[in-house]
């Protein structure tokens, strides 16, 4: 019985999920170029596949040209990797000489000090420990 009541409630768990939501065919993106910076990612969806050509970076004022290469199939994925850090943003030209502004994705610098700065709990487990170690080893004397 208790058997048939825990198979029960485990499909009755699975059962119950909310179905993932799909985006229709006309809103996906045909291309993704993704933008490998030292500290962040910046991803363009486009709507429509670019064509053939050069991409174009801002990079401390001046336009750069990028080497993407791109992956076959649908959608189209480019990458390329940038060697600077970059601000919150950043333009990007297309080879039909359309300009881009594109947010970066992922934690900026700042956070990134802020999370190295801290202590890994078992860090500060095993130092709390060795703390209360020499404590005791202190009063014993």
């Amino acid at each position: 019985m208790r058997i048939l009541l825990l198979a029960l409630l485990l499909l009755a768990g699975f059962g119950c999920r909310v179905p993932e939501a799909r985006l229709p065919a006309s809103v996906l993106p045909q291309a993704r170029l993704i933008v490998r910076f030292l500290d962040r990612d910046a991803v363009l969806d486009l709507a429509v596949a670019p064509a053939e050509g050069p991409w174009r970076v801002m990079n401390a004022g001046q336009w750069e040209a990028l080497e993407v290469r791109w992956k076959a199939g649908a959608p189209r994925i480019g990458a390329v990797v940038v060697g600077r850090t970059a601000p919150d943003w950043v333009l990007l030209e297309d080879p039909a000489q359309a300009t881009h502004r594109v947010i970066m994705r992922g934690p900026g610098p700042e956070e990134l000090v802020r999370r190295n700065e801290r202590m890994d709990p078992d860090e500060r487990d095993a130092l709390s420990l060795l703390g209360v170690l020499w404590v005791l080893s202190w009063v014993r004397r």
